[in-house]
């Protein structure tokens, strides 16, 4: 799938030496083999990048939550675009990639966190037409 000029491709271990070059700022620390090995092994786990001439310029990670009692709904964990490639329309790409998956798949809510100062994560997700809603979250140590 072709969006302006890079391309959205999704992750499965069969492919994920895609990774290989990735621009600053794509993700939050440095990629471990082991971790990403375990993380594309599990198939409720999605992972979606933006990639332009070989090096990764964004990614999408979400996870598939099936539930007992209720429809099945999509966590949208991360999503991430590299330092010299913001406001380019590359995150909103791989949300429209998520959207496709999400409706090819049955699903029919997706959800999300954000900081609330996060301006241009609020400004991409409002731009979908999701609201905000008041919430608290807490992270629990032990």
């Amino acid at each position: 799938m072709s969006a302006r000029d890079w391309t959205v491709e999704w992750i499965t271990p069969s492919n994920s030496s895609a990774l290989a070059d990735v621009a600053a700022g794509v993700f939050d620390e440095p990629i471990r083999a082991d971790r990403l090995e375990r993380y594309l092994a599990n198939p409720l786990n999605w992972m979606v990048l933006a990639i332009k001439d070989g090096l990764v310029i964004g990614q999408c990670m979400c996870v598939v939550h099936y539930h007992p009692d209720k429809a099945t709904e999509l966590f949208l964990d991360e999503i991430g675009t590299g330092d010299d490639w913001r406001r380019r329309g590359i995150a909103k790409s791989l949300m429209h990639a998520v959207f496709e998956r999400a409706d090819a798949e049955g699903i029919d809510e997706i959800w999300l966190g954000t900081e609330p100062d996060n301006l241009p994560a609020r400004g991409l997700y409002e731009g979908t037409g999701a609201k905000a809603e008041p919430a608290i979250i807490y992270y629990l140590e032990w």
